[in-house]
């Protein structure tokens, strides 16, 4: 089968969303992936995870019963992570709430304050798909609360999943405590015409480009809620949600909390945005991943 023959043969949020994010492990680094059928190559090359302190910080999905006990309706889930896709595998869970499929997909992204961080994405839904009890309203409270900055390139869908640079995450007001199932709010984060067409706006994405560095499309990498905030105050871009009905309205995106000591398992990869010649747009987020994966510590 063709590679782009493979892609489109493929259903579900977990591909359909990402296609322009690039699957890097020990075998794949110094060069681009074209697609992503390297996820698969990737799952079939997976080794054993090692053993240590902190593997209960792992990813796995959660169980219907654990969906429907926090408000969210299982079936409804678009793209529900499936071991046999190369993003994930059948693994003995920690917790009785996990389903015994465990994440290999790995996505970088900042939190509100700018720092590195790592999650998956277990699926995406709807309002639809909350429960019509107090858990579903409670869940969609949460869901509304923290939301998951993304942020398409220029001249691709405004609302789209091919990406200029990693996601902001808002991780303010106890996320790791609050938000048990990961949810998320999607909100797409472009630039107006007053930023990059006013000597103004080009003289402060100049500003903040040499402060955070440049994303794939040549704009600056934006890096925290505040700079979201300086942005959207000034006129320089825009935030957007999509409809109610829409299954990437929010995501089920759990993070790593702890990614330190075997958090992040030997066999995981990372789906980063690269640039052409196939170095990532932002190079801290693969090297402190690696470094995580194969040594259990942050990169020095």
């Amino acid at each position: 089968m063709l590679q782009g023959d493979y892609l489109r043969s493929i259903k579900g949020y977990n591909y359909g969303t990402f296609n322009n994010l690039r699957p890097l492990g020990r075998w794949l680094i110094g060069g681009p992936m074209k697609n992503l059928i390297a996820l698969v190559v990737m799952a079939l090359f997976a080794v054993p995870s090692f053993t240590k302190a902190d593997v209960e910080d792992r990813l796995y999905d959660f169980t219907d019963a654990y969906y429907f006990q926090n408000g969210v309706n299982p079936a409804l889930i678009s793209g529900r992570m499936q071991p046999g896709t190369g993003i994930a595998v059948n693994d003995t869970p920690n917790f009785p709430f996990q389903r015994n499929v465990r994440a290999l997909l790995t996505l970088p992204a900042y939190d509100h304050s700018g720092d590195i961080n790592y999650f998956t994405v277990l699926g995406g839904i709807s309002a639809n798909a909350f429960t019509a009890n107090a858990a579903g309203r409670e869940a969609r409270a949460i869901a509304d609360s923290f939301t998951e900055y993304l942020f398409p390139q220029a001249g691709t869908d405004p609302i789209g999943f091919t990406f200029r640079q990693s996601s902001v995450l808002d991780m303010r007001h106890g996320y790791f405590g609050a938000d048990p199932l990961g949810l998320w709010i999607h909100k797409w984060v472009n630039f107006t015409p007053r930023a990059l067409n006013t000597s103004a706006g080009q003289q402060f994405l100049r500003s903040l480009a040499r402060q955070n560095g440049k994303s794939l499309d040549g704009t600056p990498i934006i890096a925290s809620t505040s700079d979201i905030d300086n942005l959207l105050n000034r006129g320089y871009i825009t935030v957007t949600t999509r409809p109610n009905n829409d299954p990437l309205r929010y995501a089920i995106c759990p993070v790593i909390e702890d990614p330190t000591d075997g958090g992040i398992a030997l066999d995981q990869f990372l789906a980063i945005t690269l640039k052409a010649d196939g170095t990532p747009v932002e190079p801290s987020f693969l090297e402190n991943f690696e470094s995580l994966r194969t040594t259990g510590d942050w990169a020095d």
